[in-house]
């Protein structure tokens, strides 16, 4: 059935006359007519025939009806031959794998894990679109993390097999929630981003029951709490009945995390692919990495040296009490710091008791966070590397221990002021870029607004 085709039940809707009457049927309004037609006067034969033009409409009606209620009561609204087969595409060429985890899919909870490029949207896009056919009135969930990732997946399902873009809709956390509710209950593919769902579920928005199939993109972040979760453990709250196809590139970062996901998501079966797969080999495309190392500038290196030194002045007394194995501190990271603290607490020297004991741990403390604005002027850059000295100096972040000890290294203070030098301008501005003096002026004006 087309976009424009409709069944008079559809048209008409559930509150049907039944004046021809099945018996046993409650009456509902009249069938709508137009106001010339209602005024116009028939000659007797053209009145006779028109009355049973409308007898032989609401028997119709009725059937209808009967028929889609039935169909609903005993089926979960599956629709018997539209599901006596599955529609593959044929324009495009049949890749054996893409065709094999799509009908995997349609009868199992499915994880599909395969290379970035080589047809998870395809393969979403058939699956959708034959549970868009089997459930006439059920609805088809498409949940991606992000906005841009909402927008360009309907495009693609609608390229792919063509689902009426008057059946399709986009929901994101900017649309009204009036408007969602509408959607909800007007369109049949939905896309959207997961929190929207969790949302809508809890306001009862969204028909939870009438949903048939969930699509889940970027499947690795069902962790914890995250909205995908949620969105699974709400909607088994109303139905069993629906289809979870999960998509990912990279399904975790060891069995754990893998295994959290195949829970939460209720997965069955697994499809796992990578590029040297067998089926996956005619497809995918020699990579050439080029690595670029882009050296830093007069600037950025002269300030990177004047902290090393820094580094060298703490770093080195941890060294000494042999506390701190590694030698090369330009090399050394925070996170090799943390576990050299965790070593020290768990299996602590004899000879180091009482307050030798409290002052590495001082130490250490300081040379953790000072390894944390290393890692900051490496990969953000001097002004978060400023920021965050800003936040220890001034004693926002109550490091009052690290901030007496920086202030008191000679080489630690002269870097401070050359720093302080270059961020002049920026003293009224906050680490996310935003005027302390702005932010008090849209404090007054909610305050003048709201009195």
């Amino acid at each position: 059935m087309s976009g424009r085709q409709r069944t008079l039940f559809q048209t008409w809707g559930s509150s049907i006359s039944r004046s021809a009457g099945a018996p046993g049927c409650n009456s509902g309004p009249e069938r709508p007519q137009s106001p010339d037609i209602s005024r116009a006067h028939f000659p007797p034969a053209a009145e006779a025939t028109e009355a049973q033009r409308e007898s032989d409409d609401d028997v119709l009606l009725v059937a209808v009806y009967e028929a889609e209620r039935q169909l609903s009561l005993e089926n979960g609204g599956f629709c018997t031959s539209a599901g006596s087969l599955w529609i593959y595409p044929t324009n495009c060429p049949v890749r054996d794998y893409q065709l094999h985890i799509a009908r995997t899919s349609l009868f199992c909870n499915t994880l599909v894990c395969l290379p970035t490029g080589l047809g998870k949207t395809f393969i979403a896009a058939v699956v959708m679109y034959n549970f868009y056919r089997w459930f006439p009135s059920g609805k088809v969930v498409f949940m991606a993390p992000t906005k841009p990732l909402v927008t360009q997946q309907i495009e693609a399902c609608y390229r792919v097999m063509g689902i009426p873009q008057s059946h399709m809709a986009e929901m994101t956390g900017s649309t009204q929630a009036f408007t969602r509710k509408e959607i909800w209950h007007s369109k049949r593919v939905l896309f959207l981003t997961p929190q929207v769902m969790v949302n809508d579920l809890s306001r009862g928005a969204c028909p939870a029951a009438e949903i048939k199939c969930l699509v889940i993109d970027e499947a690795h972040k069902a962790l914890g709490n995250y909205a995908y979760c949620q969105v699974v453990r709400e909607l088994v709250k109303y139905t069993n009945h629906f289809r979870i196809l999960a998509l990912s590139a990279t399904p975790g970062s060891d069995i754990k995390a893998v295994q959290q996901v195949i829970t939460n998501l209720r997965i069955g079966q697994i499809e796992l692919r990578s590029e040297d797969s067998p089926d996956i080999l005619p497809y995918s495309h020699e990579r050439r990495v080029e690595k670029l190392v882009v050296p830093l500038g007069e600037e950025l290196a002269a300030i990177q040296k004047a902290y090393i030194q820094v580094l060298e002045a703490f770093a080195s007394s941890l060294i000494q009490r042999n506390v701190l194995m590694r030698k090369d501190i330009p090399n050394l990271t925070k996170y090799q710091i943390i576990l050299a603290r965790d070593q020290f607490r768990k299996n602590p020297s004899p000879n180091i008791v009482g307050i030798q004991q409290g002052i590495i741990e001082g130490e250490f403390a300081i040379c953790i966070s000072l390894y944390h604005g290393y890692e900051l002027l490496q990969q953000m850059g001097l002004r978060s590397l400023y920021f965050f000295l800003c936040g220890i100096m001034d004693g926002t972040k109550g490091m009052t221990r690290t901030k007496n000890e920086l202030g008191r290294n000679e080489d630690f203070m002269k870097l401070y002021n050359h720093l302080q030098c270059m961020f002049a301008h920026t003293r009224g501005t906050s680490a996310n870029g935003f005027s302390t003096i702005q932010k008090g002026v849209v404090f007054l004006l909610k305050f003048y607004i709201i009195s």
